[in-house]
């Protein structure tokens, strides 16, 4: 298993050797009616990738965040509930039964 991430890492690092080469190009960035720069189009790409994934990145966290915090209020609920039903609930007075069934004659 190590050895195939190795070779993926060698394999995106030789890729973007060679787009860095091949996109020597200078390209102009305008955003809206900010400030126009000239920048080559490799670090470009290579910016909206790294944005890109860190934007993901976040949204990950987020929601493995919000899982784990919805696992901790589900086992709290259930040690709450087992505790409960652990515990003895009181039996009604007999003085009362008895009450009740002579209130009914």
């Amino acid at each position: 298993m190590q050895k195939i991430r190795w070779f993926f890492l060698i394999l995106a690092i030789v890729l973007m050797i060679a787009m860095a080469v091949q996109n020597n190009g200078m390209q102009v960035i305008r955003l809206f009616t900010f400030e126009t720069r000239e920048m080559p189009l490799s670090v470009l790409l290579l910016a909206t990738t790294g944005i890109g994934f860190l934007m993901g990145a976040l949204v990950t966290v987020s929601m493995l965040r919000s899982r784990r915090k919805k696992e901790k209020e589900r086992e709290r609920q259930a040690k709450a509930a087992s505790n409960e039903e652990a515990s003895p609930k009181p039996e009604p007075a007999m003085e009362d039964d008895a009450a009740s069934k002579l209130g009914e004659q």
